[in-house]
């Protein structure tokens, strides 16, 4: 299997309208953008953000702080109602271990939402909460019976109706275990890594069985009706990989590319004809990246051309007339860019973090436009939330 590549979106939290106000409007890098004020936050990281309904942005992440040589995570999830100018924060209960790292949400509705995260040893399930308009609750994914887990996750998570929800991770599986013969009670472990696809069915999740699944590592999902699901991610030949769902039976659907690897990381539909995938592509062993786009027609998916200096797409967000992009210049320069019509535009995101370290991480299409959220990497090493509005 090819290097792991997960990312994170993380966050997440329980009511209270805890008054951090948070204005949103302060610095002006570019006439086109806004950034909201999150001096309040403290050190945190912001890595996914979400329509909620018509009326509501949830921007949602991990809070980090200094103990010592540990750095101690909470989940950290801000929202903003269309007719307020500030974002105010919604607090979680956080968890003792690493599953307050969140990695995506998910909402049908202002009172019916999801989020999805790690697997706790502890518990012996995968983390998944919900959301009922006034409190989080936490709710168990089954893990595989007979299976040891060195590692496992849920990376995202597609709410279509309150009894189909879908979400797919991955597994590291442990195949033998011995004692490592200079490391005192330490073990070598030989493993391999298994897609994962499980289902909310009203009651309970359930583990869905994925074709091949040692030969897939799954990555985003999109539910658009029970006998229609996407799923996309890489093989482990690192080539792009898009599954679908017909209500009975799971099928690799070919999805062209001008690249010798990719990955497909992330999903975005309108309807049954008009489904959106993006990722990377690599054009050689040295290429550290371009961005990849897909479109799906109804009938097939066919690779739609990008501007040949954008680097890896970090998410995908839907837009009047097209899509818009956020992710990494091939040195590590965050961008935006917006397909509309079939023009790309690259609205200027200002440089901002330690060194001018900035990381756009997730993106959604609000009535104020673009809200790209990221962090900027700060001067005591820890993270300083962004938040940006705009680029029309």
């Amino acid at each position: 299997m090819s290097a792991v590549r997960v990312r994170t979106r993380t966050a997440v939290a329980a009511l209270a309208v805890a008054a951090v106000a948070m204005s949103a409007a302060t610095a002006h890098a570019d006439a086109r953008w806004t950034a909201a004020d999150l001096t309040g936050v403290g050190d945190a990281a912001l890595t996914g953000v979400t329509r909620v309904d018509g009326d509501t942005t949830w921007a949602y992440g991990v809070g980090v702080s200094q103990e010592g040589k540990t750095q101690p995570r909470t989940p950290l999830l801000l929202a903003r109602d269309d007719d307020e100018k500030s974002w105010r924060r919604i607090p979680m209960p956080a968890f003792t271990d690493r599953s307050n790292q969140i990695s995506a949400i998910s909402a049908v509705s202002e009172d019916d939402a999801w989020a999805v995260g790690l697997y706790e040893e502890a518990r012996g399930a995968f983390l998944t909460q919900h959301w009922d308009g006034t409190e989080w609750q936490v709710v168990d994914a089954p893990a595989p019976e007979g299976k040891q887990l060195s590692g496992a996750g849920l990376l995202d998570v597609s709410a279509r109706a309150s009894d189909d929800v879908w979400a797919v991770g991955w597994l590291i599986v442990v195949d033998s275990e011995v004692p490592h013969p200079d490391k005192p009670g330490g073990t070598i472990q030989e493993t391999h890594a298994e897609a994962m696809i499980q289902h909310w069915d009203g009651e309970a999740w359930h583990l869905v069985p994925v074709p091949d699944e040692t030969s897939l590592w799954t990555y985003s999902v999109t539910a658009l009706a029970d006998d229609d699901v996407w799923v996309s991610g890489y093989t482990s030949e690192d080539k792009p990989v898009m599954l679908h769902y017909d209500g009975s039976s799971w099928s690799r659907v070919p999805v062209p590319y001008d690249g010798v690897n990719g990955e497909l990381i992330d999903l975005e539909a309108r309807g049954a004809n008009d489904v959106w995938a993006a990722g990377r592509k690599l054009n050689d062993d040295e290429d550290t990246g371009h961005a990849l786009l897909a479109h799906w027609n109804g009938r097939s998916w066919k690779q739609v051309p990008a501007p040949a200096d954008a680097g890896r797409v970090n998410d995908l967000t839907l837009a009047p007339g097209g899509v818009a992009v956020v992710g990494e210049q091939r040195d590590g320069t965050p961008y935006v860019r917006r397909l509309r019509d079939g023009r790309w535009s690259t609205p200027a995101v200002p440089q901002g973090g330690t060194d001018g370290r900035r990381f756009l991480m997730g993106a959604a299409w609000t009535p104020q436009g673009i809200t790209a959220v990221g962090y900027d990497a700060g001067a005591t090493g820890l993270p300083n939330p962004l938040l940006l509005t705009g680029g029309r």
